[in-house]
Order: structure tokens, then C-alpha cells, then sequence
């Protein structure tokens, strides 16, 4: 079965990225039902794309993403995107992390300020949906203090135990911040309990990394693989998933998103992919 649409507006053109063939010897019962009831009052949800810039290895450069859901019951940025000391000082940040990856991102490229041309302040963002607690995906900590930080609960106590950057993909200034209020998920959560963001478990790239499975009402179900699948070439079983934790745990997930993804019909974004990025709208242009 798949989810209702959450509320009433004229569907609009998507770009698909296909299920490989192999993905339908996967278990096929579909994710459950969900029933969404919102108050034709209330507007529509709302996705909106943007990125902090690039990063580079090897002259490949690839999106570093964050995204907007504007959500009746409250704003909610879904990762960061690098954080704004990088902008700075890549390598005064990073350390030598930041002479294996090229960064080409500008102070204005950073999530708050992004989103604050967009109507968001710091005020305003009642949950900040981290994917995973890596470099590139934890700029939004510490810029909006109103909010709660939702992650899995086995990524941050990873994080917390992490070797250096280099070896382990984690930075504690990043997420060891005073004032910080976490929600720790265990499991799957639905967010807002209407279907229209449901948190993924996904591990292998990190211990706990999340998907999201968002249910628009025109554009239909959207899949933000996240780390669990860079791009196209991981997707379609060219390359294997980057299972920084646990090789295995990130096939199955890969294999699960792509069961999720046919059962839904999902507009899918990767996690790092230029041309899959360049296919999709972006801020200030929203998916609703």
C-alpha cells in the first residue's frame, strides 16, 4: 500500500531514477500503510534543495546537500552541509583531511545563511534531522538554537568514541557543542506522525546513518538516500556502497532503499552526485 499524499495541491513533473532489475528479487511487502489526514487548512509541505558548495578528490567534485521541509507543524533542515569554519579555513578546520578533499564553498553558501534568504532564521527550524554526524553533514549544529537534533542513537555514540577525521570521517567540534538538545532515534521514527517525514534506518556508511522518506502531496513520495547511496553508479550495483562502518550492513541497506523506492515510486536524490543533482530543483524552486 502506498502513503496518502498529505494535502491538496496539482501534481507536478519529476525526474525518476529507475529501480535496477535486480532490486525485484527483494522481499516485496511494501512499507505500511500511513494515514494522512491533514487539515485542509493547513499548507501543503514543502522540500527545497540547496548546497554548500563542492568537494573535491582528484578533480571529481561532487554536491555537499542540505534540504528545507517546510512542514505546518514546524521547519525542519535535514543535515547542513559543511560546516562554516570550512568556508574560513578548510585546513585551520580540518586538518590534514582538508589536503585529500578539495573545498570550494564561500561563506555565503553556508546552510543559515542560505536559508535565512529564504525566510528561516535561527529561530525558526524546529528540528535538525541529521542523516549521519560526518564532516561534511553537520553544519547546521550549533546555528539554530531553538531546535532539536534528531539522530540515530548508535551514530552518535560512534561519533563520540571516533578516532581523527582522517581515519574515521568525524569531527567532535562538530557535534560537541554546549546547548545542543538531541532526540535520539532508535528504530524508524515518523516525524511529525503524518507520513510526510519518515527517518530510514540505513547503517553501513556510518553506524547509525538514516535515510528519509518524505510524502509530498503533488510531487509523491522522495527518497534522500543520503550517504547510503552517492550516486547513480552505487544505485544501479556498478559500484559498491561506501560502507565506512560495515561493508555488509550497507548493501542490505542499499538493497532495502531500493525496495522502498519501487514500492513508492520515489523521486530520488543521492547523496553526492553531480548529474543526479543538476536533475533536480533547487532553492529557492520548492518540491511540494
Amino acid at each position: 500500500m502506498r502513503p496518502e499524499r498529505c494535502t491538496g495541491v496539482p501534481p507536478r513533473r519529476r525526474r525518476r531514477v529507475d529501480v535496477p532489475p535486480s532490486a525485484a528479487s527483494y522481499d516485496d511487502a511494501s512499507p505500511p500503510g500511513l494515514d494522512v489526514t491533514p487539515s485542509p487548512r493547513r499548507k501543503a509541505p514543502e522540500l527545497y534543495l540547496f548546497d554548500s558548495g563542492t568537494m573535491g578528490l582528484e578533480g571529481v567534485h561532487v554536491p555537499v546537500p542540505f534540504f528545507l521541509v517546510r512542514h505546518p507543524q514546524g521547519n525542519v533542515v535535514i543535515d547542513g552541509g559543511n560546516p562554516l569554519a570550512v568556508a574560513r579555513d578548510a585546513r585551520g578546520y580540518w586538518g590534514p583531511l582538508a589536503d585529500e578533499w578539495e573545498v570550494r564553498m564561500s561563506e555565503d553558501q553556508h546552510c543559515a545563511t542560505q536559508l535565512n534568504r529564504l525566510g528561516v532564521g535561527p529561530d525558526s527550524v524546529r528540528y535538525l534531522i541529521q542523516t549521519h554526524l560526518h564532516i561534511d553533514h553537520t553544519g547546521a549544529l550549533g546555528h539554530f538554537p531553538s531546535a532539536t537534533v534528531v539522530v540515530h542513537e548508535r551514530e552518535l555514540k560512534a561519533a563520540r568514541v571516533a578516532e581523527p577525521p582522517v581515519a574515521s570521517g568525524y569531527l567532535r567540534e562538530d557535534y560537541e557543542r554546549p546547548n545542543l538538545e538531541w532526540q535520539l532515534v532508535d528504530g524508524e521514527l515518523d516525524l511529525y506522525g503524518d507520513g510526510c517525514i519518515r527517518l530510514l534506518e540505513t547503517p553501513g556508511h556510518s553506524a547509525g546513518h538514516m535515510s528519509v522518506l518524505l510524502q509530498l502531496q503533488g510531487t509523491g513520495a522522495v527518497l534522500l538516500t543520503g550517504d547510503a547511496s552517492d550516486n547513480a553508479a552505487e544505485w544501479e550495483g556498478k559500484h559498491p556502497p561506501r560502507g565506512m562502518f560495515s561493508p555488509d550492513q550497507a548493501m542490505r541497506s542499499l538493497e532495502a532503499l531500493r525496495r522502498v523506492a519501487r514500492d513508492t515510486a520515489a523521486l530520488i536524490v543521492f547523496g553526492h552526485d553531480p548529474q543526479n543533482w543538476a536533475q533536480h530543483w533547487h532553492a529557492p524552486d520548492p518540491y511540494s
